[in-house]
């Protein structure tokens, strides 16, 4: 478990917030409060003051570190100057067992006399200001932001009481052993993470719930690898019920289970047709039987958010029959196996077409979505995912065109493209570079 910490600056009734840079991995675009991780060299012996004496002095040495780097704050200096009225502990963090890093992170509420002058690091922070609590939780509430539920419950427990010392609970609750956690990092869009037969290094198939309390309720791609999954995503279920499934696309880490799930729950299907075509031809004509399958188009109205119309979107390349999904403002845009935060996207054959899925990614960052749900991963503010992908994937395609070009075989170019791969993986890299070599026209002999 590594451990970070976090400082909530309070003043009067507002908070100091900020929004991380979309190009950040960990947590792009999200609303946060400063910190960061805990240094090795962070001491033992922090700063002397009656006010920190009933906390850990490595994790004040870590906070004071943190606090200048990130916006230029001195936190001694102004304990000090008798600028700091209180400091208490809301509570500590954990990330959930879901989570590829775990960290264990207190948050520190930190009530300051006046507001300093804060000079924010513009490599990491995007927006940074003061801003009342409740208009911080009015933000949330209306799905205008990003936020983890510990920042989450933290704005919501200061929106009702700025004086509060203690957030209870601070982190997400649910019986790990007998039900999979339900995440709303944007207000009315439920994200529930999976276990799936999915590529390393994913694991989990984000399962999405969205519909407004008056609309009909999908869950999208849900995909238990085991029977321990399945009844666990049942449970869950039962607390977070749904009214229809949506399937995105073919692959078997975005359905398996999904009509049994039907079947149990007496829910239809939709998808794409050309999506069910490929599942009755890849999983047997009887794989649907007992499910009511309804078919979606460009642009149909799935559900309402937010009490905008939620629609389909079609983006092959990944998937000829692949779907997304956006509220009619684009707030934000589910984009199933579009990217993905872990990993690379593969252009799969025979389904897959290279220039199909570059003229996706174009589509989608010329709408200009405020956040991209990928599958896999959690969600990341704007577009600039879709947009390292795809000059990504444009660069790779001068690399193969040069290769193609001095002589070099498929085999030859996967082993100099793709250092140290997992042999396990290779197939899947040849097949995307015989998708670019599609795509140029070449030959893929």
């Amino acid at each position: 478990m590594r451990e970070a910490v976090s400082a909530v600056l309070v003043h009067g009734d507002q908070l100091f917030a900020v929004r991380r840079q979309p190009h950040l991995l960990a947590f792009p675009g999200y609303i946060a409060f400063p910190g960061g991780k805990v240094d090795k060299g962070d001491s033992e012996h922090a700063f002397d003051h009656p006010k920190l004496n009933a906390f850990p002095a490595y994790q004040i040495r870590a906070l004071c570190r943190e606090l200048q780097e990130e916006i230029g704050f001195d936190l001694e200096s102004a304990l000090m100057r008798g600028e700091v009225r209180s400091i208490a502990l809301l509570g500590t963090a954990v990330t959930p067992s879901f989570a590829a890093v775990r960290f264990s992170v207190p948050h520190y509420k930190i009530e300051l006399n006046r507001k300093p002058a804060f000079t924010p690091d513009s490599e990491e922070i995007a927006w940074a200001g003061w801003v009342q609590g409740g208009e911080l939780w009015r933000q949330f509430m209306s799905g205008e932001t990003l936020m983890v539920a510990p920042t989450r419950n933290i704005v919501q427990t200061l929106a009702a009481d700025m004086a509060a010392q203690r957030v209870d609970p601070i982190n997400i609750v649910y019986d790990e052993e007998s039900e999979l956690p339900y995440l709303e990092l944007i207000t009315g869009v439920g994200l529930i993470p999976v276990p799936s037969l999915t590529l390393p290094p994913a694991r989990f198939t984000n399962a999405l719930r969205l519909g407004d309390p008056d609309c009909p309720v999908c869950l999208v791609d849900p995909s238990p690898k085991d029977g321990d999954s399945y009844d666990k995503l049942l449970r869950t279920l039962q607390r977070y019920p749904v009214d229809r499934i949506l399937i995105t696309h073919h692959h078997r880490d975005h359905h398996q289970q999904a009509p049994d799930l039907a079947r149990r729950l007496g829910l239809p299907i939709l998808c794409s047709a050309r999506t069910e075509q490929r599942l009755r031809a890849s999983y047997g004509a009887g794989y649907l039987d007992g499910v009511s399958v309804a078919t979606l188009q460009e642009g149909d109205v799935v559900t309402r958010w937010q009490g905008r119309e939620v629609r389909a979107h079609y983006l092959p390349g990944h998937d000829d029959g692949m779907l997304g999904l956006a509220p009619e403002d684009y707030a934000w845009f589910m984009v199933s196996d579009l990217v993905q935060t872990q990993g690379s996207v593969v252009i799969p054959e025979p389904e897959g077409e290279m220039r199909a899925y570059l003229n996706s990614l174009q589509r989608v960052i010329s709408l200009k979505p405020g956040v991209i749900i990928p599958a896999h991963g959690l969600p990341a503010g704007e577009t600039w995912l879709l947009e390292q992908v795809f000059a990504h994937r444009m660069a790779r395609e001068r690399q193969i065109e040069s290769l193609h070009q001095s002589g070099s075989s498929i085999d030859e170019m996967v082993a100099s493209i793709y250092v140290g791969l997992d042999r396990k993986l290779l197939p899947l890299a040849q097949q995307n570079v015989r998708q670019h070599l599609r795509k140029l026209g070449l030959s893929t002999e």
